[in-house]
């Protein structure tokens, strides 16, 4: 079991490499919609407000005083050519780990602020051509700041829960841009911004989240409705957009767990959502091609609601063939390999464990078995993104409750050990199991 563990790195995972520009396939962002004229404008007007928040903001508390970012400073930065380029670095770099934003429909000019920053400044970040890298660091303090301001305030207005979701665009652009600048900050490897980032802005979010109901959102039509309407498929797109949210929150709060001992913020059993689409319906460029490649799915049973799916793993008593009209994705199974890893560190760290651990090694045996099907049957795809690594996560979850049905104690999952923000401590943990499985006692020869 040890050499399957390989080079693992549950960071690496959602945080791929630079990008040269050479490497990037340029995509014409401009050539349609808003011109460059009111873009420009809107350039100005985030610069501005960019400018104001880093002026309002407690720099004093940071390792060094820094002054306040100066328009001129950025304006090199903020212009609509470098629009065009970053973004599209975006949809070839953490998109695929991260996909809540709809490429075929993005239209930057078209797009609430905090959305156009988030996915913008990572462009900025996974492309090499931007030599103000110290000055970069810095906006994406600034930047974090002033889009979490938003979400902070909003999840405190109660009344937002009474509305519809998917009807509340720049709440839900708000929400994307929360999420992308998350994650882009845990890429920067700084402790303290980790440590922000794990203890206040996540839990915002979530917060947010659960005030618009979106991890009990369920899809008011299958994708087979649509039928080549372009309002419609705007529509159930709308509703998708929110699913993905709920999915990869969810999916960022695993992370957390995993990585840094981060007490779960979401419980797989309140995420009452749907599945998310399948990758290649989720990327269809219109309502036509949508229509048509929803109509191969017509055949296939509906999927229960995520909560559902992770209880039906727990519930089983024997695992057994797989149902050839239920179509699980890649990205399905990241989900619930990760519910039952947040489930199993619940389990060790609270008295009152609400899943037993036996019950969790049988759901992970039954997820094996799943994922073996599934990719027996999609060897053609090639995975992208996180959900090539969903194996490695079972693995290393299969490890740990192998060894815990060993041992008393874990190094680093011992229940007085503290969250970190050092992912170290992982690698650590990863090169500690696999010595382990290779002494005779894990091998049942001891």
């Amino acid at each position: 079991m040890a050499a399957w563990f390989g080079d693992f790195s549950a960071a690496g995972s959602f945080f791929p490499s630079s990008l040269s520009m050479e490497d990037y396939i340029p995509m014409d962002f401009l050539s349609s919609g808003t011109g460059p004229t009111k873009l420009s404008k809107q350039l100005n007007e985030l610069l501005m407000e960019l400018v104001e928040t880093s002026k309002s903001m407690g720099l004093e508390d940071s390792e060094t005083t820094l002054l306040p970012l100066d328009a001129t400073q950025l304006a090199p930065l903020f212009t609509v050519s470098n629009v065009g380029i970053f973004v599209s670095v975006f949809f070839h770099s953490l998109h695929w780990h991260l996909p809540v934003v709809h490429f075929p429909t993005f239209d930057p000019g078209n797009v609430s602020n905090p959305l156009l920053l988030s996915t913008f400044l990572t462009g900025a970040t996974y492309s090499n051509s931007l030599d103000e890298a110290v000055l970069l660091l810095r906006l994406l303090d600034v930047a974090e700041e002033y889009i979490f301001r938003r979400v902070t305030a909003l999840s405190t207005q109660s009344a937002q829960s009474t509305q519809d979701p998917t009807s509340q665009l720049n709440t839900i652009q708000l929400i994307q841009a929360a999420l992308i600048i998350e994650m882009l900050q845990f890429g920067q490897e700084r402790v303290e911004t980790r440590r922000r980032i794990r203890i206040i802005r996540h839990p915002s979010l979530v917060s947010l989240m659960r005030c618009l109901g979106i991890f009990n959102l369920k899809r008011s039509k299958a994708p087979t409705a649509s039928e080549g309407d372009d309002s419609l498929w705007r529509s159930l797109l709308a509703e998708e957009v929110c699913i993905r949210l709920a999915s990869w929150v969810f999916l960022a709060d695993g992370f957390l767990t995993l990585c840094f001992k981060n007490r779960p913020t979401i419980s797989i059993f309140e995420l009452d959502c749907s599945f998310p689409w399948k990758t290649e319906l989720w990327e269809a460029e219109n309502a036509s091609t949508f229509s048509r490649m929803a109509k191969g799915y017509e055949t296939e049973l509906p999927l229960p609601s995520v909560r559902e799916a992770v209880r039906l793993l727990l519930e089983s008593p024997d695992s057994g063939p797989v149902p050839s009209r239920i179509s699980l994705s890649a990205e399905h199974l990241l989900i619930m390999i990760y519910a039952l890893n947040s489930l199993a560190f619940m389990a060790r760290v609270d008295f009152f464990g609400s899943v037993p651990l036996e019950k969790i090694s049988h759901a992970a045996k039954n997820w094996k078995q799943i994922w073996d099907w599934t990719s027996s049957n999609n060897k053609q795809k090639l995975l992208l993104g996180y959900p090539k690594h969903a194996e490695e996560l079972w693995l290393l979850l299969t490890a740990t409750l192998d060894i815990v049905s060993q041992r008393k104690s874990l190094p680093y999952l011992d229940t007085n050990s503290a969250a970190t923000d050092d992912l170290g401590k992982l690698k650590e943990f990863i090169e500690w199991c696999t010595l382990y499985m290779k002494t005779p006692k894990a091998s049942g020869k001891g």
